[in-house]
């Protein structure tokens, strides 16, 4: 779809950081229409941005953001994985920019993410439903760093129910496997894919003259990781390798710009969470009984921790079930 751009004076859905000489963070800002980070690469003769946020109105205000950083409206717009704080304002750029995926994340795209879509069109009530629990359980939260998170879930949930109904779910329109590069005038960035660790299928954006990686949500900053569709063993293999880039800064998908000592803090997480569970399950512990350790205490998304244990005890007792005796 064709839209009027505006122009940027600053937004309530993220805070920019300048990263580098024509690189850019949008860092979300909790309980609003971005959710995850974004980020803004000036190319020389093009511009790239990587993610889109959970609303038309945040990616309206990262398109203005780029246009007004770079003097070029936006040609590429990469999307690290599927969930939707990263793609739904695809429609923004579209069909001006091209946007990018792995082949498995357009397919997800293309059959979950649209089916998922049309029901929320056809039935919102669910969504609202909800909601309005989450609203009865923060009325009772005691402790008021859980109490916080949850308002700002809520309050994202709420500004990507206000844009539903204007919600055009747009699939990208190039897919790559492995590896591709971008050869601006005045910079090269890699796209590249190790395969599926948070998500079915997880790209990250390298920079590798300034060595920068864009990592959606492979990488994490002072946030739980989201496990919910999560390989741990792989998701650690991909870290390794990323690593092995020779990264020196990365743009996460959720929290402030970071480097080598956060992707170290995610790998210790995953590794936490599935020795948490395998000992529970080796003592026939309930992981209901599992507290967040104390490392992770001041971390966010801290309501991901329980669902995270879940998805760790399923994966480990499915194989326990297909291990033959």
């Amino acid at each position: 779809m064709t839209n009027q751009t505006k122009t940027f004076s600053g937004s309530k859905h993220f805070r920019l950081n300048h990263v580098a000489n024509g690189v850019f963070a949008a860092i979300s800002v909790p309980g609003t229409g971005s959710l995850g980070n974004a980020a803004i690469i000036d190319l020389g003769d093009s511009t790239l941005v990587v993610d889109t946020f959970l609303t038309i109105e945040a990616a309206e205000d990262l398109q203005a953001a780029a246009i007004e950083l770079t003097g070029k409206p936006v040609t590429f717009v990469i999307n690290t994985h599927w969930h939707s704080d990263h793609t739904s304002g695809n429609q923004v750029f579209a069909p001006e920019a091209q946007i990018i995926s792995t082949s498995v994340t357009r397919e997800i795209m293309a059959t979950f993410g649209t089916e998922r879509l049309a029901r929320q069109l056809a039935n919102p009530e669910p969504i609202y439903k909800a909601m309005d629990e989450l609203d009865d359980k923060i009325q009772q939260e005691t402790d008021e760093k859980l109490k916080k998170e949850m308002q700002w879930e809520n309050a994202s949930d709420r500004e990507y129910m206000n844009i539903l109904p204007k919600l055009e779910y747009t699939l990208p329109t190039i897919s790559f496997d492995g590896q591709m590069t971008i050869h601006g005038s005045d910079r090269t960035v890699q796209l590249i894919t190790y395969g599926g660790g948070h998500t079915q299928s997880d790209a990250f954006v390298y920079l590798p003259e300034e060595k920068i990686a864009i990592t959606g949500d492979l990488v994490l900053s002072k946030h739980h990781p989201v496990m919910m569709y999560a390989n741990p063993d792989a998701w650690l293999n991909i870290l390794e390798r990323v690593e092995g880039l020779g990264v020196e800064t990365i743009i996460p998908g959720h929290g402030e710009v970071c480097g080598v000592k956060e992707l170290h803090e995610v790998k210790g997480y995953i590794k936490d969470i599935v020795a948490l569970v395998t000992e529970a399950v080796q003592n026939k512990k309930s992981i209901d009984e599992l507290a967040v350790p104390e490392a992770y205490g001041d971390w966010y998304f801290t309501t991901y921790f329980k669902p995270n244990v879940k998805r760790v005890y399923d994966s480990i007792a499915g194989s326990a079930a297909s291990t033959p005796l």
